[in-house]
């Protein structure tokens, strides 16, 4: 694993995503936010940069941090992302319009998710930044779990996840009562 805790920051954004359908409206929606968010800025330039590879680059070195193999191969996702992004920012006339269109969508989509299949508030409500900086590592590697990728690294985060959403349900049954 690689320089930052990366089980306790799996285990944050797991304990908010358990339900297995919110975790596939995720896997599907994050990755669509983070391209059309690219697509925002990807007619500007940053010292004659285009922005999403910006973007692109501090992304990929907070996952190379968090574990070099899994943030390694999310690069080659963002690399997709910030060239497909900026090119079709620049060459699609309504290229803001489309990307507002599907980045709304992909928002309502996932507070569906939490609202009826996980029944729990966003993580980004009690960590905003953190949620935004997670959320495409985490669905990635948790398609990566899906095919038995680190079963022990797995077991570790799902035991800290069951514990801390125990945790949470006695406390809303606390307050409930």
């Amino acid at each position: 694993m690689g320089l930052v805790n990366t089980e306790q920051q799996l285990a944050f954004y797991g304990e908010y995503h358990a339900n297995r359908v919110n975790q596939w409206i995720h896997i599907t929606c994050v990755p669509i936010i983070l391209w059309t968010a690219m697509v925002f800025v990807g007619r500007l330039e940053v010292m004659d940069i285009p922005a999403p590879w910006v973007v692109a680059a501090v992304y990929g070195v907070f996952y190379v941090l968090m574990d070099p193999v899994v943030g390694g191969l999310y690069c080659g996702i963002l690399v997709a992302m910030a060239k497909t992004s900026t090119q079709f920012a620049k060459e699609q006339d309504d290229a803001m319009t489309i990307a507002v269109g599907v980045h709304v969508v992909a928002w309502i989509l996932q507070f569906i998710g939490h609202g009826v299949f996980e029944k729990r508030a966003p993580a980004l409500l009690d960590s905003f930044l953190q949620s935004l900086m997670l959320a495409p590592f985490f669905v990635f590697i948790e398609v990566l779990f899906m095919f038995g990728f680190r079963k022990d690294v797995h077991n570790r985060v799902q035991d800290i996840v069951g514990k801390r959403i125990l945790e949470f349900r006695k406390s809303q049954a606390a307050k409930a009562n």
